[in-house]
């Protein structure tokens, strides 16, 4: 079964947050509240989303 994998990081983020789950719809809610309590990122504008959706990484391990 595939693993969806998002890193701060990997949207140019100087944070060090990692993430993970079995499907995007369950990864996502991660994201978004990493997002409000450690960056003070209180809404994900469309742009935000297709960035953050592009740095997901499908893993079959």
């Amino acid at each position: 079964m595939a693993t969806y994998k998002f890193k701060c990081k990997d949207i140019g983020m100087d944070c060090g947050f990692q993430a993970s789950a079995k499907s995007i719809d369950q990864l996502m809610p991660q994201i978004v509240e990493h997002a409000k309590t450690a960056h003070n990122i209180n809404e994900i504008t469309p742009d935000l989303k297709k960035k953050v959706e592009g740095a997901i990484k499908k893993s079959m391990f």
